[in-house]
């Protein structure tokens, strides 16, 4: 027969024993400290200074002072001492502290109930869980709250080669996909059927910068630091935008000085009232290619807008910085002349038999053909003063198919041009009248032009 009752362990007297009453009193007190149990605290750890007569105490794992080595107890204060009672699964008691209902489950004091959810094998929120899905919530949404503070979710993986993600999904087929798949750069990908895959942002782990491997579309404007903040930033690395250094502006960037040897290779325009430095002509309207190597070596090209001639220098820092203009020689300053020499043209007039042709810009002139050997060219200026002004056709042989008398009235700005048969008796002079031969024409150069007018808006030139 046992000496404590198999419940409440209370001590049971023994036949003829002796001192009856001691076994009695203990039995009450352990009687009076269980019935209607209450609790002064739950997981204490530190006895109170003053106990009161009668309190009792949940201990926690790792109590202390004269609570120590009495984990999982409890610590009745009766008749000035401590009573250490372990309690059986099942047992019931009232936590003073916040009012709570608490039942001993053999490892703890828990509220009935609450779940313990440590260790479990998985949790379903109205719907089940599954051996490869422990948690399973079916719901519309799902709520994770701040404590006070901030919030982290947290996704870890065990190795680099492991996938830390969340998936998103349309009827269990896998549609979107972010996170850290397979290594630890970081991802999104998409999919339109859940097994073709194609990543549009990856995130080096190491310098943080950002790759789109199946290519990128902005529709709106790209802004900030990244990009060239004029249309003259040479600043490395950041994005070009169109008009940048001229290229595919409507208005090309102004030069303020055409001398400035800083300047980035590009396209730009210039101005009279607004650009300085050495120009090729008086005219300095015009469009300026700068190109090269380096800036210690590269080339200008100046277009005038004005006279559409073309000019090339080259800036040599071993050679003292800038070399002189050059002129390009081309079709709109160059004639080919009756002989087949190349000559330089400023307006000119080829005089045939029975037309005229202005090869190289407009003179205006109105061609009449009087007779024989006579011709007239009517509104053109006078034959140029300078260089060569009159080239007559001439045989293989350099002898001169016709003789030419030329005549120009100022004041009816009228040409008169007559050609003969040259004959020579130790110079050429003038024989019986007679046409320009047959193919063959009488090369004429005028005054050049008057600059033309720089229009009004040739600041957007």
């Amino acid at each position: 027969m046992s000496d404590t009752s198999p419940r409440l362990s209370l001590p049971l007297i023994a036949p003829a024993q002796a001192q009856k009453h001691v076994t009695h009193n203990e039995a009450l007190t352990r009687l009076d400290v269980l019935a209607q149990l209450t609790l002064e605290g739950v997981e204490a750890e530190t006895p109170p200074v003053t106990p009161q007569e009668g309190d009792v105490w949940a201990l926690g794992a790792s109590p202390s002072g004269d609570w120590t080595g009495q984990a999982g107890t409890l610590a009745a204060y009766v008749n000035g001492a401590w009573l250490f009672i372990t309690p059986a699964v099942g047992w019931q008691a009232v936590n003073i502290s916040d009012g709570s209902q608490r039942v001993w489950s053999g490892g703890a004091w828990d509220i009935p109930g609450t779940v313990t959810l440590d260790n479990v094998e998985g949790i379903g929120i109205n719907a089940s869980f599954d051996a490869f899905n422990r948690l399973v919530v079916a719901s519309e949404a799902s709520l994770f709250n701040h404590a006070g503070a901030g919030h982290q979710i947290k996704v870890n993986k065990a190795a680099a080669t492991d996938t830390a993600s969340l998936l998103f999904q349309t009827g269990f087929s896998g549609r979107a996909e972010m996170g850290t798949a397979g290594s630890d750069a970081f991802a999104i990908k998409v999919s339109a059927d859940s097994v073709t895959w194609n990543t549009g942002l990856l995130f080096d782990p190491a310098n943080g910068r950002a790759q789109a491997p199946s290519g990128l579309t902005v529709t709106g404007t790209l802004t900030g630091s990244a990009v060239t903040q004029t249309q003259m930033d040479t600043t490395p690395g950041r994005l070009m935008k169109v008009g940048d250094f001229g290229l595919g502006a409507v208005i090309a960037p102004l030069i303020v000085n055409i001398d400035d040897n800083t300047l980035p290779f590009g396209q730009y325009r210039t101005t009279a009232p607004s650009t300085t430095g050495t120009f090729p002509t008086s005219m300095a309207w015009g469009h300026v290619r700068i190109f090269g190597s380096n800036l210690g070596d590269f080339v200008q090209l100046f277009a005038n807008v004005v006279d559409d001639k073309l000019f090339m220098r080259r800036y040599r820092t071993s050679a003292g910085g800038w070399q002189p203009w050059r002129t390009f020689w081309n079709t709109a300053n160059t004639t080919v002349d009756a002989n087949g020499f190349l000559r330089e043209a400023s307006p000119i007039v080829r005089l045939f038999n029975d037309q005229h042709v202005e090869p190289v810009e407009t003179v205006g002139a109105r061609f009449t053909r009087v007779g024989t050997g006579h011709y007239t060219l009517d509104d053109v200026a006078p034959l140029a003063s300078e260089g060569w002004s009159v080239e007559i056709p001439r045989d293989f042989n350099g002898n001169r198919e016709v003789f030419a008398e030329i005549a120009y009235d100022a004041d009816t700005r009228c040409l008169n041009v007559r050609t003969s048969a040259p004959v020579w008796d130790g110079a050429w002079r003038a024989g019986d009248a007679c046409d320009i031969p047959e193919g063959r024409w009488i090369d004429l150069r005028f005054v050049p032009n008057a600059p033309e007018e720089v229009p009004e808006d040739a600041e957007a030139l």
